[in-house]
């Protein structure tokens, strides 16, 4: 049976390494390295891939937390805009905080007409279409108390027409309310 190597060559590596190993310094040196390549061999390659798996794990775990800081920066926006939406906010609510504000400024209400709501991120808009009555100074008084509300609204629009004795006012406001609210 012929294995392909040359038996001359395998006798000489033969001689070339016990004519070198025969030398302690030689023998001490040739142990280091070859104890050095079993524990980088057996020790840090199997290592090495837990090491990788181990800083994988890291990076999701500090994208999470990333993440996490953001939810609880959001949360806490959310929570300086949540007093301004009123409590158990809903169409019906709004109407009455418009009314009241209508009665602190002595103008007279002509018409209301309520949109229906629409969702507007985590929140809905409710829009609110109004035609008022009365002199200058008290619409100036109802528009400054709009702008001036406690709660998250807007004035869309305004068209203000001259009539015998008073003005009349066509105002749109649109007011935010909590997606959980009811829309009657």
């Amino acid at each position: 049976m012929d294995t392909g190597i040359d038996k001359a060559k395998l006798l000489r590596y033969k001689a070339l390494m016990v004519k070198h190993l025969s030398d302690p310094a030689k023998l001490r040196l040739a142990v280091v390295v070859a104890t050095v390549s079993l524990a980088v061999g057996a020790g840090y390659m199997p290592l090495a891939g837990r090491i990788e798996r181990d800083r994988m794990r890291l990076r999701a775990t500090k994208s999470r937390l990333g993440s996490i800081r953001e939810v609880e920066s959001l949360r806490r926006a959310v929570g300086a805009y949540r007093p301004r939406l009123g409590k158990g906010s809903d169409t019906n609510e709004w109407v009455q905080y418009i009314l009241g504000g209508l009665r602190a400024s002595n103008v007279k209400l002509r018409d209301m007409e309520s949109k229906k709501p629409r969702k507007v991120g985590p929140y809905q808009t409710v829009t609110l279409s109004l035609e008022v009555a009365g002199t200058y100074a008290k619409l100036k008084g109802f528009v400054e108390w709009l702008e001036a509300s406690d709660r998250l609204l807007r004035v869309d629009a305004v068209r203000i027409e001259k009539r015998p004795g008073n003005l009349l006012m066509k105002v749109v406001v649109l007011g935010l309310i909590g997606k959980n609210a009811s829309t009657s």
